[in-house]
């Protein structure tokens, strides 16, 4: 349960329980020290206390260690450091579902070599190679000859049915809460955040966003060349097997030089594919830097692997290289007292313009708010809300899919203001609780709308 909204409860609770009158300012005060740990599903430990010393440092105005907004790049690589890989890497389930089909009906490609390895269920010959070379012909396979919407959709489709072997769950909801955690505190503290992974850069901007609160923008990934056609129906961009670009080991440095065009100062990773990035950012550089390790050491939970994983995420130079560059290697068995995210439904954040993000309103019923009165509506990658009526906090949980979302209950501080504030307060939470989509323009404005579609409030979009 989110932090702040058990803390409310609990209070709450007491008071009905003990007719003890608290004050607004004990509300919140508890609210605060219920919110004051941004990383609540990491155990006290070294790694926990290493990742919030970091962020300190860097956002410490004033200081030689301060770094500005716009150099607080963070890279996460995602099979195996945001969410498992095991037994095979998700887009390979992806691609083997497919490749299973398709080879049914389609007597050439069932001859491939490869196609063979892969509907035999070999995995080590599709990973063997310098860049598990026979993974990515298959990778090719499937995915080359699409437009981008078709493969867009195709992707869609499979996460709304395909369920992981294990743990029995839509792989798009596996993902790991204390990393979403890091994920939403670096940018609370002016962090940009990109996945920079070997998977393929398509694949993961179907549901980055929607997952992870990433855009696509800020997804850099292997990829081969894309097209452009005219049709009759239009434009389209079409994928094609030409000049793979792998965005494994030493190809992650070069793919953030390309697409990012900043060095990270944070880099977080789990194998040795993800050892010249960790080298990239904390070797030399002239800001201070984190490198981060999470090492699968939970069989019970999850997995345990290092250098013989069963798939792909091996993990024996950089361990070996990690106490003698500093990077921290979280023990994942010890460090995490939870390790999956709460499912939030799917689909739970899928428009192409984000809902995700900090709003502001400008206006609730066609009646402009308060100068004094800004009232603010954040919603997180995880699907949890936050925000503020000018008067109180409130937070809970959305559901969203397409352009429709659903706000759950809403836990809220309960100080009192002057009369107008109060009034637009109770115009302002009368309009959440009306809320059933909203409409996005040019990225910049955001109307919530009642179930007729009709304008409730305005917002206008904050700087992150």
């Amino acid at each position: 349960m989110n932090q702040v909204l058990l803390a409310i409860i609990l209070l709450f609770s007491a008071c009905q329980a003990m007719a003890v009158d608290f004050t607004s300012e004990k509300v919140k005060s508890m609210a605060k020290e219920a919110a004051s740990d941004p990383l609540p599903s990491w155990n006290d430990s070294a790694s926990k206390k290493a990742i919030l010393a970091f962020v300190q440092k860097v956002t410490a105005e004033g200081t030689t260690s301060f770094v500005p907004v716009s150099e607080r790049i963070a890279v996460f690589d995602n099979d195996g450091t945001l969410w498992p890989e095991n037994p095979v890497p998700f887009q390979l389930a992806y691609a083997l579902d497919v490749i299973k089909q398709r080879s049914a009906s389609e007597p050439d490609l069932a001859a491939d070599p490869m196609v063979q390895a892969a509907n035999a269920g070999d995995l080590g010959k599709l990973l063997d190679g310098a860049h598990h070379d026979g993974l990515m012909h298959v990778l090719a396979l499937t995915h080359a000859g699409m437009t981008t919407d078709e493969f867009k959709a195709s992707v869609e489709s499979w996460l709304k049915t395909a369920k992981h072997p294990r743990f029995g769950k839509e792989y798009d909801q596996l993902t790991y809460k204390p990393m979403q955690e890091v994920l939403t505190f670096l940018r609370s503290q002016g962090f940009k955040t990109y996945i920079v992974s070997g998977g393929g850069a398509d694949f993961m901007r179907v549901w980055s966003e929607r997952v992870y609160g990433i855009p696509p923008e800020q997804v850099v990934g292997s990829s081969s060349r894309t097209k452009f056609e005219l049709r009759e129906s239009g434009p389209v961009l079409v994928k094609t097997l030409e000049h793979l670009f792998v965005d494994d080991k030493e190809g992650k440095p070069v793919g953030i030089h390309q697409f990012i065009g900043r060095r990270p100062i944070a880099c977080f990773g789990n194998s040795d594919g993800d050892k010249a990035m960790m080298e990239y950012t904390t070797i030399n550089n002239p800001c201070p830097s984190l490198g981060l390790i999470v090492h699968h050491t939970d069989p019970e939970r999850e997995y345990a692997y290092d250098e013989a994983p069963k798939s792909s995420g091996k993990l024996v130079d950089a361990l070996l290289d990690a106490p003698k560059r500093g990077w921290l290697v979280v023990d994942m068995a010890k460090d995490w007292n939870d390790v999956w995210s709460s499912p939030i439904g799917h689909g739970a954040i899928s428009s192409t313009k984000s809902i995700v993000g900090k709003w502001l309103a400008e206006s609730i019923a066609g009646t402009a708010v308060l100068d004094q009165g800004q009232c603010t509506f954040e919603v997180r990658g995880d699907g949890t809300v936050i925000g503020s009526t000018a008067v109180n906090r409130y937070s809970g949980k959305a559901l969203i899919g397409g352009q429709k979302i659903k706000l759950g209950p809403l836990a809220m501080t309960r100080a009192a203001g002057s009369p107008a504030m109060m009034e637009q307060e109770s115009k302002f939470t009368s309009a959440l609780e009306k809320t059933a989509g909203f409409r996005i323009e040019e990225t910049v404005r955001m109307y919530l709308l009642d179930a007729e579609g009709k304008d409730l409030v305005k917002f206008s979009k904050l700087d992150d």
